[in-house]
């Protein structure tokens, strides 16, 4: 009974932190859904905690009918599909051919693919590689400087090392190139980890904002990310010269939003994309991850 008394404590207090860690993890992004569902009248007179102040859709009305947002929500899109095809298949074909024994020179390739991941030339290189290419203003900025990832790479290429060798022999030996059998055997048994790879490579895509910061200045190219920061930077800059009583207070009726609001509705609708695809994912996510951690 000590025993079993002692496990049920213990129990009862890891469910309770576990708890407490969920309640941290989730109130942001509850206080951000509920906080863009508020009237903004009310969400500045009132402070917003568990449930919406005047429940309203004036701040998502106001985001979708803002030109800009929704231009740069598809610029955001299309960058993001780009960058998962372009890099996916740059990192799985570099992947698959280091990980053929038979590759002169594979080892040494494959250490000095990993430098990178260490070692980088700087943001002052990177800027000048990128006038000199030609990219600033163009859309293709956000997805040919992203090809290739030195971890994607090696979590790919340990997974591949992880495939039973015949079944590529028994190709081998019916006639199939190395090209055929990547994308008939290898690819189709490699779905886990592709999918870790594509959810890396998608997510890293969806929030980059500092890429347009520094390589794009036309507004028509601008990702949601970047006009996200910026909203952020003009909400932090109303409430500094509110608090320094450079401004009076702000007469709103009830069709307009505050910058608050506009920042909390736009943070969702940006982050509802890889939220609903995330659970599609997940499974092969986390096989894909072990395997290509853990194994080899």
């Amino acid at each position: 009974m000590a025993r079993l008394a002692k496990y049920t404590i213990t129990d009862t207090v890891i469910a309770m932190m576990m708890l407490i860690i969920c309640f941290i993890t989730l109130y942001p992004f509850w206080y951000a859904i509920i906080y863009s569902f508020s009237s903004s009248n009310a969400s500045m007179s009132h402070p917003v905690t568990l449930i919406p102040i005047q429940f309203t859709f004036e701040n998502y009305a106001t985001v979708f009918e803002n030109n800009q947002i929704f231009r740069s929500f598809l610029v955001t899109a299309g960058r993001t599909i780009g960058g998962v095809l372009y890099s996916g298949t740059i990192v799985a074909l570099a992947a698959y051919a280091i990980s053929k024994r038979a590759l002169p020179g594979n080892r040494f390739i494959a250490i000095f693919l990993l430098i990178p991941m260490y070692f980088s030339g700087g943001l002052l290189p990177s800027y000048i590689l990128i006038y000199k290419l030609g990219l600033f203003n163009h859309f293709l900025v956000y997805i040919l400087p992203h090809g290739f990832w030195a971890f994607n790479m090696l979590i790919m290429r340990t997974f591949f090392d992880s495939l039973p060798a015949n079944l590529v022999e028994s190709a081998t030996i019916d006639g199939a190139g190395d090209f055929k059998v990547f994308w008939k055997i290898i690819i189709p048994l490699s779905m886990p980890v592709t999918a870790t790879i594509a959810m890396f490579n998608g997510v890293f895509q969806w929030n980059s904002w500092f890429d347009a910061m520094l390589y794009v200045s036309n507004e028509n190219l601008q990702p949601l990310s970047f006009i996200l920061q910026r909203i952020l930077k003009e909400t932090l800059a109303a409430q500094l010269l509110a608090s320094q009583g450079l401004v009076g207070a702000i007469d709103m009726d009830s069709n307009q939003t505050s910058p608050e609001s506009l920042k909390m509705a736009t943070l969702i609708v940006s982050t509802i994309p890889i939220v609903v695809i995330y659970p599609f994912l997940q499974k092969y996510f986390v096989k894909g991850f072990m395997i290509g951690a853990v194994k080899g």
